[in-house]
């Protein structure tokens, strides 16, 4: 009978990653040591993965080739990388080098989700201020608006006419605003995820900052699989995977098909300048050349986290108090179709 395969927090697989590393260091057998985390998570759907894995290490064959059955869950690399410890006779190392990646990766995304909060919370909350004035506020003050037997304000027109076309069609604007929602969702994450993806990377000040993640985890991925046995052709591949932007996922997978050519990875990286800067590309070759590719990978992963933890706060800086006018002027705005028709009235007496 087939799992069904659910979504795992990305905390639970570090948990499950640290703890099996520290059991399998304090002499603990490995079967004995997945029966103990299965009992321990908390995480129904990720207690029967760890069932199912435990009965595969029960039989007989490998971890990683329990992981592997999950590797939509897991990731090629998370496989990967125990696979190559396990052949390597370092098992151990191989999950500490795998949960210090993973710690790095979900710092990074962290830093990245910090950033967009506030704003999609700021614009959630003014959409949703605006509406109950349109449908509480606004209806009641019509009547007062239309017993004033003059020609009322153009903003103050308007401020009706949306009020009572959200009233009548409160439904149907509902189910279009949510259903347009949904296909926008779904084209962005089918056919139109490069092109998108692609805007993004013309977006001043996203641009930058969805570069530097990019870098800062292609760096680490790659030095993290470049330090175990893996085929450097094989880590290329793999991080493709990993990376967020499709442009990076097909320059990188491209990298590596050059690589097989005998092409450098320099020169190869060399062909995107849009997407790899040239100190990224003088940093590899020097590694290359003088095989320290591993430790210079990882100063630049460090770098550009380092970076992406400024782009973050500089963003947040810009946006908290753009948001903070554009909330002002939406609701002065209301405010003053609101009053114009008293003032005006006020005049005329």
């Amino acid at each position: 009978m087939r799992l069904i395969q659910p979504h795992i927090p990305l905390k639970e697989k570090m948990f499950f990653v640290e703890h099996l590393s520290v059991m399998l260091r304090a002499g603990i057998p490995l079967d004995r040591a997945l029966s103990t985390l299965a009992e321990q998570t908390t995480h129904k759907g990720f207690r029967r993965i760890l069932q199912s894995i435990l009965e595969t290490v029960s039989k007989g064959e490998t971890l990683s080739s329990g992981l592997a059955r999950f590797q939509s869950i897991f990731g090629g690399f998370f496989v990967n990388m125990i696979q190559a410890g396990e052949y390597s006779g370092k098992l151990e190392e191989g999950l500490k080098r795998l949960y210090v990646q993973m710690k790095k990766d979900y710092e990074l995304r962290s830093k990245v989700t910090s950033a967009l909060t506030y704003p999609a919370f700021v614009i959630i909350a003014m959409i949703g201020i605006g509406s109950a004035i349109m449908f509480f506020v606004v209806p009641k003050l019509i009547p007062l608006f239309e017993g004033f037997g003059a020609e009322l304000p153009l903003a103050t027109r308007i401020l009706i006419g949306i009020s009572r076309f959200l009233s009548q069609y409160a439904l149907f604007v509902a189910l279009s605003a949510i259903a347009g929602i949904i296909t926008a969702v779904k084209l962005i994450r089918g056919p139109l995820r490069r092109p998108w993806h692609s805007l993004l990377l013309h977006i001043p000040i996203m641009s930058g900052l969805i570069k530097r993640v990019n870098i800062a985890r292609f760096s680490r991925t790659l030095s993290t699989l470049l330090s175990t046995d893996i085929l450097v052709v094989d880590a290329l591949t793999i991080t493709s995977k990993i990376l967020g932007n499709e442009h990076y996922k097909s320059a990188v997978a491209q990298a590596a098909q050059n690589i097989k050519q005998g092409i450098p990875i320099a020169t190869a990286l060399k062909a995107y300048p849009s997407l790899f800067p040239p100190t990224l590309h003088t940093m590899v070759q020097v590694g290359e050349e003088s095989g320290t590719l591993v430790d210079l990978l990882n100063e630049v992963a460090e770098f550009y986290e380092e970076s992406v933890d400024d782009t973050t706060k500089s963003i947040s800086s810009i946006i908290e108090p753009a948001l903070i006018i554009l909330l002002g002027g939406a609701v002065g705005g209301i405010a003053l179709a609101i009053l114009m028709p008293m003032y005006s009235l006020m005049d005329q007496i």
